[in-house]
């Protein structure tokens, strides 16, 4: 069974999965999944529009992204690849500025969700490197969008899109 690191990183894979590749403002996939506890993980099912996902995802890793404050979770991910989280991270920063464009309170969970969906990116970037591996893109989206953009994955790129969420982010939520 594949394994997501964290619930919430479960979820992007399946809004990934459900909506065909096309990151965006997804329904309320919590309504079709249950969350069933095992020894050392919970065991995650989606259920719904013929779409059959189960998940684990271990006790320890989202004990670790709590403490640490990692949404996504610790290490790199096994199922997102990194061009995938480059869209997550600019559809998550899409949604946040039209939500700080209508002054919603939901704009700064925006931005942080963009720079950690961005930092996810970055993590593919091997030390003294300036781009991840061909074998950091897996999914056909994943492959596409770096084929399309492949400047979007640089580090330097990274870290400028990490510095503006962040900025963006500091601006609502000061100190």
């Amino acid at each position: 069974m594949p394994e997501a690191r964290t619930i919430a990183e479960a979820y992007v894979h399946i809004g990934l999965t459900v909506a065909d590749g096309a990151p965006g403002r997804d329904p309320d996939y919590s309504r079709w999944t249950t969350l069933t506890e095992g020894d050392d993980a919970w065991t995650l099912v989606f259920d719904h529009a013929g779409h059959h996902i189960e998940l684990r995802v271990p006790y320890q890793t989202e004990y670790e992204a709590r403490r640490d404050g990692l949404h996504f979770g610790p290490g790199t991910s096994t199922l997102v690849d990194a061009g995938q989280w480059v869209l997550v991270s600019a559809a998550y920063a899409r949604m946040a500025v039209e939500d700080d464009i209508l002054s919603s309170p939901d704009a700064a969970d925006g931005w942080e969700l963009a720079r950690d969906a961005a930092l996810e990116a970055a993590k593919f970037i091997p030390e003294g490197e300036e781009e991840p591996a061909p074998s950091a893109f897996w999914t056909p989206l994943g492959t596409q969008a770096r084929a399309q953009e492949p400047e979007r994955f640089t580090r330097r790129r990274l870290r400028d899109d990490i510095d503006f969420y962040q900025e963006s982010l500091d601006r609502l939520r000061p100190g």
